[in-house]
């Protein structure tokens, strides 16, 4: 029989996964949703954006009503929408019914992240959480960095629906997991009353805080450079390139792989040099990339090769710098970290929404527009790390190196 910790991380391995691949899985399917929706460019990419939307408006909710009613009630919700949402794209006949399904797998999707969260914590302490949340940066990624070739087999041999069945089994595995195996792990006891004013008076501190302000550009516009270049190659390689549907998965591997190495050989990198050598190393491999991908769209603008090495670069540097803001955005105000963990996430994916819902309005058949908006976002991202840094060393804001986690933010 299972121990109690681990039919616990095993439901939360459940729930990330099901959250974590209903953006991966599909992509390497749009160029044939495209020929089936008779869909652009523009309107293909919006699955990803107004899916982003229903995350980032659903992730506020949950914590602060499961921190009144209890985690077990609110993630069965969001898993009863995430499945709904699910069984809309499996059988959607029209673009338009594809959209509220990918909306309402967002609303639900946004529960996982929020309360598999907040049920580590509730599981495990101290020690024991750090040690579950490594095992997970460990399992999570290299889930995601298969996710695409799966896809991509998938697509190829059953079509664009047997990615949206995959999601849909993931999320049917969880709902029976949570309904029947799982035990509530917050007490009635250590429930706080729901008290709107008092909630919304923690929304307000939070976004009055200007290194919230600070760290929320710094990690969502990284994050949306590094979708943009995910999602709009999806369509560039394979249709205006000429791409193999069966060779782009492994272009896609190739950089959630580099996530993956960043994830593993984030924590031994910051316990033998330091934190603020991994920032900087981080900050210089995002500007590295950021370079070469602007000297792919000069020299090879049509060399998937050149444009995906920049993008190697650019991911590396990019999970590092998450890894080691995330958590200081947290201990900000650390009266308030569920507050806080919500509206980092929310504020990252709809930034994310709207810098991907710009790249692909841009869209022309070419790599420029891509490249144009990543270099948009590091002209940003650059000067604004500067700013947080010096006000940090004023600050002496410390954080024990343990509680550095790369992975999942």
């Amino acid at each position: 029989m299972f121990t109690s910790g681990t039919k616990y991380l095993l439901l939360i391995i459940a729930i990330f996964i099901a959250a974590c691949i209903e953006t991966d899985i599909y992509l390497p399917a749009f160029p044939d949703m495209m020929v089936y929706f008779h869909a652009t460019e523009d309107e293909i990419q919006s699955l990803l954006t107004w899916n982003f939307v229903g995350i980032c408006a659903s992730c506020p909710l949950y914590g602060p009503v499961s921190d009144s009613f209890g985690r077990k009630k609110p993630l069965l919700v969001a898993l009863g929408l995430f499945l709904i949402g699910s069984l809309i794209t499996i059988v959607a006949d029209s673009f338009d019914q594809m959209l509220w399904g990918r909306l309402l797998q967002g609303l639900g999707s946004g529960g996982c992240f929020t309360l598999g969260t907040a049920i580590l914590f509730d599981a495990f302490r101290a020690e024991k959480a750090i040690s579950a949340l490594n095992k997970l940066n460990l399992i999570i990624p290299f889930i995601m960095a298969i996710a695409p070739m799966v896809g991509g087999y998938l697509n190829h041999s059953y079509g664009f629906r047997s990615n949206f069945l995959t999601i849909g089994i993931f999320v049917l595995v969880s709902l029976f997991i949570c309904l029947f195996f799982f035990d509530e792990t917050l007490s009635k006891e250590n429930r706080s009353p729901f008290q709107m004013k008092k909630i919304l008076g923690d929304f307000k501190a939070a976004l009055t805080c200007l290194p919230f302000w600070q760290l929320t550009i710094i990690m969502s516009l990284m994050f949306a450079g590094y979708l943009t270049f995910l999602s709009g190659t999806a369509v560039l390689f394979v249709v205006d390139f000429g791409m193999s549907k069966q060779v782009f998965p492994f272009f896609q591997a190739a950089i959630l792989g580099a996530w993956l190495v960043a994830s593993l050989t984030s924590t031994r990198a910051i316990r033998r040099w330091g934190t603020q050598r991994i920032k900087y190393t981080g900050t210089l491999l995002l500007a590295l990339g950021g370079i070469e991908l602007a000297l792919t769209a000069w020299v090879g603008p049509q060399n998937p090769y050149l444009s995906t090495a920049g993008m190697l670069l650019y991911t590396f540097g990019c999970n590092w710098t998450l890894g080691l803001y995330f958590p200081e955005g947290m201990e900000l105000l650390p009266n308030i970290k569920g507050v806080m963990a919500s509206l980092l996430t929310s504020a990252r994916l709809l930034f994310t929404a709207l810098i991907v819902g710009l790249a692909s309005s841009l869209y022309n058949g070419t790599i420029y527009p891509i490249i144009g908006v990543i270099i948009g976002t590091l002209v940003v991202i650059l000067p604004t790390i500067l700013f947080y840094e010096k006000w940090r060393k004023t600050s002496h804001l410390a954080i024990p190196a343990e509680n550095y986690q790369g992975g999942i933010h």
